[in-house]
């Protein structure tokens, strides 16, 4: 059923328009008397869309109803958090809220697309709550793979409910804070948590997530006494990472080299907002000739195996200053998120093929999760004791193993909820179905350079066609008789090799020379009664409408041919070019 909102005017609506049911383009929706709250608008990996790497969400739903949303919540720096606000921005014009490092990046992020000046940001401040409509939040410290991670303690008459965003327990961060427990029990044991919405990324994880601490210390063993180039691919955003890798350059003589954009923005954002301030000794990848390579540390873009990212053009010898040979470390300090599987094993292939050596997650103790594993969860649980459990940022296994763990801890009532689902919040709620508001429309859209395609549309369906079966043009000039002017021209792209068979493209010429004279008997067309004859006639056709149901007729036409050729149909284009004479 839709979500009618007259129904549920008055009612605390949770509705996610993305991360629920998958990981990443996290998008939260909170709505009380009639107002709105988001909370992140994230991107998403794409996968088999061609020219397409990350989605952003569909928020039609809100958009419609955008002279009732407050505004934007931002959780933390993370793409799959805020990477679609550049892209989205326009559709809502609401002012965005977000700690001074998520501010300071974001800006940064809007410069590129000149929004910088226009969108709203204002920074949260921690030592009182911010009162937006109806709502009052909290923002709570938790530990994630960045600082400034903040939790929401979202405050309304009929509940409170603690959205966790990303989190993991880890008494040594390295950089950021440390979860704030004693606020989330002080909540917990006076009951007043109507609901807990938590991260599901490591619900299927058993155990407790490991330390960052830990981490500085694992790879430091590896790293030193390495005698060549060593490097250290991760996620651009996570700046405890960065840091724990320069922290151990410097404690091993190297200096080090950022690999790739997004590295040198999270720098620079970092040091704005006071991260990085160590003496830390980086050069530019154009300095690295002038240093023996075991004085050297490249931390470096793509762990994902982004085909623009460095550590790509690292493995394929493209990169215009860094050389990685034979002897040389190439560590993945990452997870492999699901979907991007191939790629990453490609770039190990590659990389191992030039006698480098792999260091990964799955051989080596290389990276740390910032997402809490089973114990963490009980843990969150025992302390929040909330009414109400809703997993999100998770595909369907984690959320269905983690609203089972939230029941085994005593939680009254878990739901499992995906995109485009309002659960209402309430007390009275425990009902198998009362929880159930309505369904609205979300979905993708392919982020594609720096415009939003229809993953259902017209672009993506030629593309996805040309991937499959190639093209095919034929052009060529006609006079009024439709009588050839010249040879046509045949171009196959990535459908029949023409170059190699000149016997076919002369059976094609021969076919279009044939059709061309059928369709001038049928039309009774001589050199005096051509196309211009027709203008007279009662219906007074015009070229244009002639020469494009010619074109319509030949590409039916030549599609049969290529499909017996080929045994598929490529896209087929046809160019007729009419000369009056």
């Amino acid at each position: 059923m839709d979500l009618n909102l007259k129904k549920h005017q008055n009612d605390l609506l949770f509705l996610p328009l993305g991360g629920s049911n998958e990981i990443g383009m996290n998008v939260n929706l909170y709505h009380l008397d009639g107002k709105w709250l988001m909370v992140d608008c994230g991107v998403g990996f794409a996968s088999d869309v061609p020219g397409v790497d990350m989605l952003a969400p569909d928020l039609s739903f809100i958009k419609a109803h955008k002279k009732n949303l407050l505004g934007i919540i931002v959780t933390h720096i993370h793409e799959d958090h805020l990477g679609s606000i550049q892209y989205l921005w326009r559709d809502l014009e609401v002012p965005v809220y977000a700690s001074t490092l998520a501010a300071n990046f974001l800006r940064a992020k809007l410069e590129e697309y000149k929004l910088d000046k226009q969108v709203p940001i204002r920074i949260i401040d921690n030592t009182k709550d911010l009162e937006i409509g109806p709502f009052k939040v909290e923002f709570l410290g938790l530990t994630h793979s960045v600082p400034e991670m903040k939790a929401l303690i979202v405050k309304t008459p009929k509940g409170n409910i603690l959205h966790t965003g990303d989190w993991k327990f880890d008494p040594n961060p390295v950089v950021g804070e440390v979860s704030d427990k004693a606020r989330i029990k002080e909540m917990g044991d006076a009951g007043k948590f109507l609901a807990v919405i938590c991260d599901s990324t490591n619900a299927i994880s058993s155990g407790h997530s490991k330390s960052e601490g830990d981490l500085y210390h694992s790879l430091k063993l590896l790293v030193e006494g390495r005698k060549g180039l060593v490097g250290i691919t991760t996620f651009a955003s996570n700046i405890a990472r960065i840091h724990t890798i320069a922290k151990i350059a410097k404690e091993v003589g190297r200096k080090i080299v950022l690999a790739g954009f997004s590295l040198h923005r999270i720098y620079e954002v970092g040091k704005k907002s006071g991260y990085f301030m160590e003496e830390f000794e980086f050069i530019s990848d154009r300095e690295m000739k002038f240093y023996d390579k075991k004085d050297i540390l490249v931390i470096c873009t793509g762990c994902q195996g982004e085909p623009l990212a460095a550590a790509k053009k690292i493995a394929t010898d493209t990169h215009p200053s860094i050389r990685f040979t034979v002897g040389d470390l190439m560590i993945f300090s990452s997870k492999i998120i699901p979907g991007n599987e191939k790629k990453i094993f490609s770039l190990f292939d590659a990389l191992a093929k030039k006698q480098i050596d792999v260091m990964t997650e799955k051989d080596h103790f290389v990276h740390v999760s910032g997402h809490p594993s089973q114990d963490e969860l009980r843990e969150m649980y025992e302390l929040a004791k909330p009414k109400i459990a809703i997993p999100v940022h998770g595909e369907f296994l984690h959320t269905k193993t983690h609203a089972e763990l939230a029941k085994e801890c005593g939680v009254v009532k878990t739901i499992q909820v995906e995109n485009g689902l309002a659960v209402r919040l309430q007390e009275d709620n425990f009902q198998s179905e009362s929880y159930i508001a309505g369904f609205v429309k979300s979905g993708y859209f392919g982020v594609d350079g720096k415009q939003l395609l229809d993953l259902k549309g017209e672009v993506i369906r030629e593309r996805k066609k040309l991937q499959n079966s190639g093209l095919v043009t034929v052009s060529f000039a006609i006079k009024n008789d439709l009588e050839l002017l010249s040879k046509p021209k045949i171009i196959c792209v990535g459908s029949y090799d023409l170059k190699s068979d000149r016997e076919t493209e002369n059976f094609l010429i021969r076919e279009i020379e044939i059709f061309l004279k059928q369709k001038a008997k049928e039309l009774g067309f001589s050199s005096k009664k051509g196309l211009s004859f027709l203008k007279k006639k009662k219906k007074k056709l015009q070229d244009n409408k002639i020469i494009a149901e010619l074109e319509k007729a030949l590409r039916s036409k030549l599609l049969k041919v290529f499909e017996d050729l080929m045994g598929k149909r490529p896209v087929c284009e046809i160019m007729i070019n009419l000369v009056n004479n």
